[in-house]
């Protein structure tokens, strides 16, 4: 497959890409409504958004590999702005008197946020993709588009943790214990990182089908990383 000469062209917003946007988004929002429960799994201590929020990493693979930095980044924006947008309207929703005791009560436990959560998440999601995508689109050139797997994980794993971390320090310093913060960092790290090398292969699958489908395989030589 030939090599996308023109970066204007991995700018272009297709069908397929927008598609892949509002999976990315619909991971997100999911993520962050259930990251207030927290799960004991075995030794490790997770939250409820473990099951859906590492596939949040793999789209993002998907896209910054594919589709390349800038059109990714557009995307890691938009979702931002929808996941803040989310937790207003819900926030906004929940504040309003309802005529229903056990309905509000449900919305209160079910969607009433703090504004550490609601910063944390956003940080942490923000700098996490952020990262991911940058470091997978410079190994993308440095391995001249070579061994997928390696920039995958080598891109994903420093930001699975750095993504916990930011998030549990930031939503629950002072609220859980220490012990608690560290393993949950720990946990989630882990198992994010094992988490995405098990779906690899379909990751590997995924990534081949869609830059056949698209014709496109784009080389972010000559680009602005900027974020903004």
């Amino acid at each position: 497959m030939d090599e996308t000469k023109d970066n204007s062209i991995s700018e272009k917003a297709t069908p397929a890409f927008i598609i892949l946007s509002v999976v990315y988004g619909a991971l997100l929002i999911i993520s962050n409504i259930t990251v207030v429960k927290l799960i004991q799994v075995g030794p490790f201590l997770i939250t409820a958004a473990f099951f859906t929020y590492p596939a949040v990493y793999i789209v993002s693979d998907l896209m910054t590999e594919v589709y390349g930095y800038r059109l990714s980044m557009k995307a890691i924006w938009a979702n931002f702005i929808a996941q803040a947008l989310v937790s207003l309207v819900l926030a906004f929703a929940t504040a309003l008197p309802g005529i229903s005791p056990e309905v509000q009560a449900a919305m209160k436990t079910l969607f009433s946020t703090t504004w550490r959560i609601v910063l944390g998440s956003l940080g942490a999601y923000w700098i996490g993709d952020w990262l991911n995508s940058l470091i997978l689109s410079k190994l993308k050139v440095a391995q001249n588009g070579k061994a997928f797997f390696l920039r995958a994980m080598a891109s994903s794993v420093p930001a699975h943790f750095l993504d916990t971390g930011i998030f549990t320090l930031i939503a629950f310093a002072s609220i859980w214990p220490m012990e608690d913060i560290r393993r949950n960092i720990l946990s989630e790290g882990i198992l994010a990182s094992l988490y995405e090398f098990i779906l690899f292969p379909l990751t590997f699958l995924a990534v081949r089908w869609w830059k056949k489908k698209e014709n496109l395989d784009t080389f972010d030589r000559g680009i602005s990383y900027k974020p903004f």
